[in-house]
């Protein structure tokens, strides 16, 4: 009999939800499943891919953008579809949007999983919005946590953010990792070369990244400004940004006010991110919240040394590679730190590590189908 799944999610390329169904979900090869995708970002930006995949694709309005029609079409939409699926999947990064869930519940959903993929508010807004979304995002998990029957998330931290305090003190969740493509993501010296001379970037040259969707919660302006402190000790760094996104013009013209144009590389969206990590030798990340990083497991396998804010999720990390500096801190404290560890390890061994750690995207994946085929 062939099991029906519905994975709802924001199905955007910048993504890094969007990244861990296609390289989790995508990965469970079982016969006997039937895929669809529900995106609830109101693009359809990735339905090509979904597609190719075999998976049926839907789309309703986002929730930032018009929240009633986004209401209204998940009623609709759960309504005429949730009695036709085996398990709905609900990846999300906060609650405060929890009428969907609800929907599904009462239009007969047989199976309802909940992972959370953030520790903290994806929608950007004022400090009066933000007051409201924590409150609704309370009540969401007070209501949710009724409805659902499993609960997933990518880190302890992400756990905590999104579950009641019952169901943390139950342990009546189950934490499945980000896992990657390790041979993808280990070093590979021939990339690295290949890269380097596209970008015209010197062997010597330090070279660091920052991988990610540009927005306000990534950081990237405070990013520029540690790194122009690099800059001025007068060393040979140089740093790659890849991604694009919302604040993209923001980041231009900060690098225009810097005068940094000769020492930054701003690649865009790109299919062969593992690639670009071969090429550098380190990534600052000062995001102000982070679910567990996709980006810095990928890093940690292709050996980069790693500075993040301080309190992010880091998960069974490599401590020989990944730093903490507080965001508090002065970008002057921030460079201290990166220059202090501007060293090249050894990077062929920490793919082998990373396996060791449990971040193999196929561990991931046979974890999420035994999930899938608990309660059948």
């Amino acid at each position: 009999m062939i099991m029906r799944i519905l994975v709802v999610g924001d199905f955007l390329k910048t993504s890094g939800m969007t990244r861990y169904i296609f390289n989790v979900i995508g990965r469970i090869h079982a016969s006997d499943f039937q895929v669809d995708a529900l995106s609830i970002s109101g693009k359809d930006e990735c339905k090509g891919q979904v597609k190719k995949m075999g998976w049926g694709f839907y789309c309703v309005q986002a929730a930032n953008n018009n929240l009633l029609r986004h209401l209204v079409q998940s009623f609709i939409f759960f309504k005429k579809h949730a009695k036709d699926y085996d398990v709905i999947h609900f990846n999300e990064s906060a609650l405060w949007n929890f009428l969907p869930i609800i929907f599904a519940h009462l239009f007969g959903a047989k199976r309802i999983i909940l992972n959370s993929h953030n520790t903290y508010f994806a929608t950007e807004g004022s400090k009066k919005l933000y007051v409201v979304l924590e409150i609704m995002h309370r009540i969401g998990k007070w209501l949710v946590a009724h409805v659902v029957a499993q609960n997933i998330a990518v880190s302890e931290e992400a756990a905590r953010w999104m579950f009641t305090r019952k169901t943390i003190n139950r342990h009546e969740y189950k934490i499945i990792v980000n896992g990657i493509e390790l041979e993808k993501f280990a070093y590979n010296k021939e990339q690295r070369f290949k890269i380097r001379k596209s970008l015209k970037i010197n062997e010597d040259t330090f070279l660091f990244g920052n991988v990610g969707i540009f927005n306000a919660r990534k950081n990237q302006l405070r990013l520029l400004e540690i790194f122009n402190e690099l800059v001025k000790r007068n060393l040979d760094v140089k740093l790659v940004l890849v991604g694009d996104g919302p604040i993209k013009e923001a980041i231009v013209a900060k690098i225009s006010e810097l005068r940094l144009a000769d020492k930054v590389v701003m690649t865009g969206l790109i299919n062969n991110t593992n690639e670009y990590y071969q090429a550098m030798d380190g990534v600052i990340m000062p995001s102000l919240n982070e679910g567990l990083s996709t980006v810095l497991l990928e890093a940690q396998t292709s050996g980069l040394q790693f500075i993040l804010s301080e309190g992010l999720p880091l998960g069974n990390h490599i401590d020989l590679l990944v730093h903490e500096v507080p965001l508090s801190e002065s970008n002057r404290v921030w460079a201290d730190v990166v220059e202090h560890n501007m060293n090249r390890e050894k990077r062929e061994v920490f793919g082998s590590i990373m396996q060791k750690k449990g971040f193999d995207v196929e561990l991931s994946a046979k974890e999420l189908y035994q999930t899938y085929l608990e309660e059948r």
